[in-house]
């Protein structure tokens, strides 16, 4: 399909990846859903996470950054996070999926997008994820879904 990219997402197979360009005819149905959700959202229930196409095309971004988000997402996921179409997710929620996804990017081994993520952690919320001990109780889920090791 014209301006669709799809793939197994690099952070978790069973995760499928959709890079929507402006120039697709999706755009039209989900570019607003990008106004809330940022740069991706996740459908959950399909295991499927959409990503904004411009943000690909910006002269910034790298495949640190894409592996940033489909960390971030797939964090999403193994919190139990379900979004319908009348939530907007709250900062809880983001910071968990956040945290998430820096365990599952220092855990696989991606070291660089690994300390991207970890400093933007510390730039939205003032502690670098290592040290945030209340996220703590997310291990178990990490666990069950065999995206960390036990410490």
């Amino acid at each position: 399909m014209d301006g669709v990219q799809s793939y197994k997402s690099h952070i978790d197979p069973a995760f499928d990846v959709l890079i929507i360009y402006p120039e697709s005819s999706l755009y039209e149905t989900v570019g607003s859903y990008f106004k809330t959700a940022g740069h991706a959202f996740l459908i959950h229930d399909k295991k499927m996470i959409v990503v904004d196409g411009t943000v690909i095309e910006e002269p910034w971004f790298s495949k640190d950054h894409l592996m940033v988000i489909e960390a971030h997402e797939v964090g999403h996921h193994i919190a139990g996070h379900s979004i319908d179409s009348s939530a907007i997710p709250g900062p809880d929620m983001e910071k968990e999926a956040d945290w998430i996804g820096h365990r599952i990017l220092k855990e696989a081994g991606h070291h660089s997008a690994s300390r991207l993520h970890r400093d933007e952690y510390k730039a939205r919320y003032g502690i670098f994820p290592e040290r945030e001990g209340k996220m703590r109780h997310l291990i178990k889920r990490m666990q069950k879904n065999k995206h960390i090791c036990a410490n």
